[in-house]
C-alpha cells in the first residue's frame, strides 16, 4: 500500500522549473499537503509566488511523476489562495484533455525531462 513516505520519495526527484532544487526542499510541497488512500493520492502545492508563470506546469510534473512512479491516480490542487489563477491552473491539472495538451508541450520543449531527476 502506498503512503506518504512513497508520495514523498517521488516528489524530492521533482524540480522546480525555474530552479535545479526540489519542490520539497522549496517548500511548494509538504508531508502536510498529502493525503493517501488505498487507490487515490491527492497533493496540493504552492507556486514560489502567487503569479508563478510556472503554476501549471509544477502541477502537471506532480501529476505526472506520481502517476507514473506510484500507478495510482493522483489529484494535484493549488493550496487555495497560492496562486492568482488557482482555478484555470487547477482545471488544466485535472481535465484529461487539458492535462495531455500540456504534458505533451512539456515533454516536446524538454521541460519534463529537466523538471524530473533520476532518482
Amino acid at each position: 500500500m502506498t503512503d506518504k513516505e512513497d508520495v514523498l520519495r517521488v516528489l524530492r526527484n521533482v524540480n522546480d522549473p525555474e530552479h535545479p532544487v526540489s519542490i520539497l526542499d522549496l517548500d511548494i510541497v509538504t508531508e502536510n499537503d498529502i493525503e493517501v488512500d488505498d487507490d487515490h493520492v491527492e497533493v496540493q502545492f504552492a507556486p514560489t509566488v502567487p503569479f508563478c508563470p510556472m503554476g501549471g506546469a509544477i502541477g502537471i510534473v506532480i501529476k505526472y511523476a506520481l502517476e507514473k512512479e506510484l500507478g495510482l491516480e493522483a489529484e494535484v490542487k493549488v493550496k487555495p489562495g497560492a496562486h492568482v489563477q488557482e482555478e484555470m491552473l487547477n482545471q488544466t491539472i485535472n481535465d484529461p484533455e487539458s492535462y495531455q495538451e500540456t504534458l505533451d508541450r512539456l515533454r516536446n520543449s524538454g521541460l519534463l525531462d529537466r523538471c524530473l531527476q533520476s532518482p
